[in-house]
């Protein structure tokens, strides 16, 4: 795994007083990384004058071990000033609020992004065999729009689609992402150029950049096979309504298999059957191909002493309405309690 420090540098767009970025993004796209940086850029200037004496010292000694990309591809050195606002922007459009004054103790080893297989097709962007890495590091992706199938180097038309990407199972999902960003799907036949590394956002220090470019194609680069999301029932496929005492829902059907994973809230206080349910939407029902049933584990919360119990997890049409059912089937019922873990799903019904 390669570990080197960097700092992002073609990542900043605009300039401020003894700041100024190397590439600027393409005028077409605005992303909310790219607004908060400029936006960030200028008051994290000013407020290297606000620093003290010792701190100004500890980022001048940091600085000194910190190097740059110039426009020439060739290391370039860093002023103290010039790598606190680099590094506290890019802190910034991780969400993080609070400034770094204290420089960061030594420069920061952050590994490349390393992954088995990717797609660029019309109905996934995604890339897979993605190992977690160690600490609280998150992804940025940036990609171009697409481009002539010809074009051989599109890198300064990448912006940022993603600042705080997780391997999800393994896998980076950057489909929505790219819709979001780019207002569409990739059109076959044309060609994107993608850069992904990871980010501290403690220190604001990232890995170096891994690129690649693929032209829109049904199948993965390596293997050829086609890849998709992975069927999946959220929160936001829950209807509202008061036939609703599912309070939390995150389940999961591994891809090619009948493994399937629950994490699931629930609150039935109202609910005189000992059941979970919820309506849900019939994108949702459909998305899993219909009714599936499966068993899972559960238990009620802290206040009734977590009594275990297990669940027949199920959908269900019913007329025009369509329910997802977590129904007990044995142990103490608590109406307060979650369903979780592993099993298999044990039918499909279309």
């Amino acid at each position: 795994m390669i570990a080197l420090p960097s700092i992002a540098f073609e990542g900043f767009s605009g300039s401020a007083k003894g700041v100024t970025s190397v590439r600027s993004y393409p005028t077409g796209y605005v992303t909310v990384a790219q607004v908060v940086r400029r936006s960030a850029l200028s008051k994290i200037s000013k407020a290297y004058k606000n620093l003290t004496d010792d701190q100004m010292k500890a980022w001048e000694r940091l600085a000194e071990h910190t190097a740059g990309a110039s426009v020439f591809g060739q290391k370039a050195k860093l002023s103290a000033h010039n790598l606190f606002v680099r590094l506290n922007t890019n802190r910034a459009y991780c969400g993080e609020s609070i400034l770094l004054e204290a420089a960061p103790a030594s420069i920061v080893a952050i590994p490349a992004v390393e992954f088995t297989d990717y797609c660029i097709s019309e109905n996934s962007v995604m890339f897979i065999g993605v190992p977690d890495p160690e600490g609280e590091l998150k992804l940025v992706a940036k990609m171009s729009d697409g481009q002539s199938s010809g074009v051989s180097n599109a890198w300064g038309k990448t912006v940022i689609i993603s600042p705080d990407k997780v391997p999800d199972w393994g896998e980076i999902d950057l489909t929505d992402a790219f819709k979001a960003v780019m207002g569409h799907s990739p059109i076959n036949g044309q060609k994107y150029f993608v850069e992904l590394y990871w980010i501290d956002p403690e220190t604001g220090f990232t890995g170096v950049p891994v690129q690649v470019s693929w032209i829109c194609q049904d199948g993965s680069a390596h293997t050829g096979r086609a890849m998709a999301k992975r069927t999946t029932f959220k929160n936001s496929d829950v209807l509202d309504d008061d036939k609703n005492y599912i309070t939390d829902m995150d389940v999961e059907f591994a891809q090619g298999s009948t493994i399937v994973t629950a994490d699931i809230k629930y609150d039935a206080t109202k609910h005189d059957v000992q059941e979970a349910m919820c309506h849900i939407s019939k994108a949702a029902y459909d998305r899993a191909g219909g009714r599936f049933t499966s068993i899972m584990l559960g238990r009620s919360n802290a206040n009734a002493g977590y009594m275990p119990h297990f669940f027949t997890m199920y959908t269900y049409p019913w007329g025009s309405d369509y329910e997802f059912k977590c129904a007990k089937r044995g142990g103490m019922w608590g109406k307060i309690g979650e369903v979780f873990g592993t099993s298999l799903t044990f039918e499909f019904v279309n």
